[in-house]
């Protein structure tokens, strides 16, 4: 019974907490917001130390927790070699104004510290761009269907 009574507490606690965590700086704005900032860290060149800034930039800017970590969620690892390749090619071409002939394969080949020896220019400038361009547009788009939904969803009766 103790185990039981033990583990009924734990999950209290924990939903508690997850329900706090849901209801954190939630207007839609700063819900939006915390998206776009995720979104941005996501696609940051510092690679293996994107979580622990959107974390940082989301305590200190007091926003939503889990949507700062949804937004981050752009750059999951399955993902990451196309997202790299993408901000290589994009900083490239703003900088340069061309292309590489770089393929997939290629950028999954190389080891992290030759990537960023070789294009740390064009990564920079590429994921700096791409982050604020695609975390501008997800994070309002965002708040925008947040919005939409509050206005269409009558709220619930509270709970007992």
């Amino acid at each position: 019974m103790r185990i039981e009574s033990a583990l009924r507490r734990g999950v209290a606690w924990l939903r508690g907490r997850f329900e706090a965590l849901l209801a954190e700086h939630s207007s839609a704005a700063r819900l939006g917001v915390a998206v776009g900032v995720g979104v941005f860290c996501g696609l940051s060149p510092l690679i293996g130390f994107q979580i622990l800034m959107a974390l940082g930039l989301a305590w200190l800017l007091r926003l939503n927790k889990l949507a700062v970590m949804l937004g981050l969620q752009i750059s999951a690892p399955p993902i990451t070699p196309l997202v790299v390749l993408a901000e290589i090619q994009l900083g490239e071409l703003l900088l340069r104004g061309r292309l590489l002939p770089l393929s997939l394969a290629r950028i999954r080949a190389m080891p992290g510290r030759e990537l960023l020896e070789t294009f740390l220019v064009d990564l920079t400038v590429g994921g700096l761009t791409s982050g604020v361009i695609a975390g501008a547009a997800l994070g309002s788009i965002t708040a925008r269907l947040i919005q939409r939904r509050r206005r269409e969803t009558p709220p619930s009766a509270p709970r007992a």
